[in-house]
């Protein structure tokens, strides 16, 4: 491995780590408004939104919302899954076998 790459990735381990342990140094003696913390909860699902959002509709590379996108209709049978068992592994399988059963049809 190039010296440069080593440099590069220990630089950006460096900058990510301060980067979060900032937050834990300035503001460890604050209290935050309400409203912050109230935000704060709505992260992970906006991460979560942020990482499979482009895999289902931009499956090409290009914009796809048309119906007959596997990956849509994958989706909302996981995501109506979930809501109606309330089990992740099963909404996980069923969105699996949805997605390949689709792309066989369309």
């Amino acid at each position: 491995m190039r010296i440069e790459y080593i440099i590069l990735i220990t630089l950006m381990g460096i900058v990510t780590y301060i980067t979060r342990a900032s937050f834990l140094v300035f503001l460890k003696n604050t209290d935050l408004p309400k409203v912050v913390y109230r935000s704060l909860k709505y992260i992970p699902v906006a991460i979560l939104a942020a990482l499979i959002f482009p895999g289902i509709f931009t499956p090409q590379g290009k914009l796809d919302i048309s119906i007959t996108n596997p990956y849509i209709v994958a989706g909302l049978v996981t995501v109506i899954s979930v809501v109606i068992s309330k089990n992740s592994v099963l909404s996980i399988v069923l969105g699996i076998l949805s997605l390949v059963g689709l792309r066989q049809f369309l």
